[in-house]
């Protein structure tokens, strides 16, 4: 009743509350709040421990169980997994976003002209990954086919690497040349969710946000606000 009552006060809510060991039947409680809300897909175990069975139902769940003899202690692990979860949560988001890249073309790194162009190019902020977009001023031209390092593939790129990159729909000395700066080409909405979970970007990365936001600025003065 203790534990109910300094949970309500909290703003916590809670689905069950019983005396006796986590069993089987509360995991499964547990897990269905997940599609919910993943913040209650908790068990609080106070002066209690998990049953054998319970053990074997918590493996492939997305279920968390805290337990501590001491009440207020169980409620301070509470609010730090809270805390750490919700920032799991906010930088998952930026998961599914093109991140900020900025990429040199190398000087006498030409390895084919086209169909796909291939150069040598140096990552001079951020990371790329295979299939993202690529601008110039301001507009997109190609897209990432494939990243070779040391004569091997990869699928990421990251700053100060220099490896092989090959472009679709471009022509090495037409459209784009050596000495180039290309960007990640990032559409608004991307824009504006990093914007908002910059504290999970490097440095470099918002840095070049800031370039690619002042580049799309000069044909739309209002790209991103």
């Amino acid at each position: 009743e203790a534990m109910t009552k300094l949970l309500k006060d909290k703003g916590i809510p809670v689905k069950s509350a019983s005396v006796g060991n986590i069993t089987k039947s509360d995991i499964s409680k547990a897990a269905a709040n997940y599609e919910k809300d993943p913040l209650l897909t908790i068990i609080l175990g106070f002066n209690i421990s998990v049953n054998p069975e319970a053990e074997k139902e918590l493996a492939g769940t997305n279920v968390k169980i805290l337990t501590n003899e001491v009440i207020y202690r169980l409620l301070e692990d509470f609010d730090k997994w809270k805390e750490e979860y919700n920032k799991m949560l906010e930088s998952k988001e930026l998961d599914d976003v093109v991140r900020p890249c900025k990429i040199l073309l190398l000087p006498h790194h030409t390895f084919r002209q086209n169909n796909p162009a291939i150069m040598g190019v140096e990552i001079l902020a951020g990371s790329i990954k295979t299939g993202t977009e690529l601008m110039k001023n301001g507009k997109k031209i190609t897209y990432v086919k494939s990243l070779q390092l040391e004569k091997e593939g990869v699928s990421l790129a990251k700053k100060g690497q220099q490896l092989a990159m090959s472009m679709e729909g471009v022509t090495a000395g037409r459209q784009i040349e050596e000495n180039d700066i290309l960007y990640s080409a990032i559409i608004e909405s991307d824009f504006r969710k990093m914007k908002e979970l910059k504290k999970y970007l490097t440095n470099d990365e918002i840095d070049v946000l800031k370039e690619i936001a002042e580049i799309m600025r000069k044909e739309n003065p209002v790209w991103g606000v």
